[in-house]
């Protein structure tokens, strides 16, 4: 990050660590859709002074993931159906180029190769678990790990920078919306037929697989918010 003039080297380290707190913790949904983000409580809450309270606060409206509102001050940006459909959406059009790239990327590279390898194997070992909240943790933190490694194979610098912008928006979602043991049940094989395509060499099954599983997301994600919205989730929007 750039430093401004003027600005103490402690206090921009001091915004990026409050950035990354406030940032991981709506991730997590520790701090749900519209929860005011007042200045003096988040200076008692992380520790910092004001000056890179306010950084780290418009760093996270820049990212969307933080509303300042004029007289109001700032609140962790709300979800609404049409936020969900137009994120999934653009996933649906970045997402198949990426894990066509990293197929390409498996086949050229034995590293690459046997980290999905390895990565398929985890996801039989879940898949034979009995059903747990454990179970569903170990699922969803390799599931956040083969994303992440879709992202490093994948060539084009754009395209890869593109889907991590996106990344903490998805990982919101899933801890908004993925109290549904059920889609563990089904995602865990829709992971395995994208390994499966991947270490094959299929790129355009690759690329099926990922869109399909995208599209199961979706219907997951709006059956969820529509049985059980919260506060901060405008299903008008």
């Amino acid at each position: 990050m750039t430093t401004a003039p003027g600005t103490p080297d402690a206090e921009v380290s001091k915004a990026d660590l409050v950035h990354r707190q406030i940032k991981e913790e709506i991730e997590l949904g520790e701090l749900a859709p519209g929860t005011p983000l007042s200045e003096l409580w988040l200076v008692e809450r992380t520790g910092a002074s004001r000056t890179p309270v306010r950084e780290a606060l418009r760093r996270l409206a820049a990212d969307g993931l933080v509303d300042l509102v004029p007289r109001h001050g700032a609140r962790v940006s709300r979800v609404s159906l049409q936020s969900v459909r137009d994120l999934f959406d653009f996933r649906a059009l970045l997402e198949p180029a990426a894990i066509r790239q990293a197929t390409e990327a498996a086949a050229a590279d034995p590293v690459v190769r046997r980290t999905f390898t390895s990565m398929r194997t985890e996801f039989t070992r879940i898949l034979r678990r009995v059903p747990s909240q454990a179970r569903s943790r170990a699922f969803y933190e390799l599931a956040d790990r083969f994303d992440w490694t879709i992202i490093r194979a994948t060539r084009n610098e754009h395209l890869r920078r593109a889907i991590a912008d996106l990344r903490p928006h998805t990982a919101r979602l899933r801890n908004l919306s993925h109290g549904d043991p059920q889609r563990v049940e089904v995602s865990i094989p829709e992971h395995l037929r994208m390994c499966d395509a991947l270490l094959a060499g299929d790129a355009d099954e690759a690329a099926d697989a990922i869109r399909e599983h995208l599209a199961q997301s979706l219907q997951t994600i709006f059956r969820n918010l529509a049985q059980g919205p919260g506060e901060g989730l405008d299903l008008l929007g």
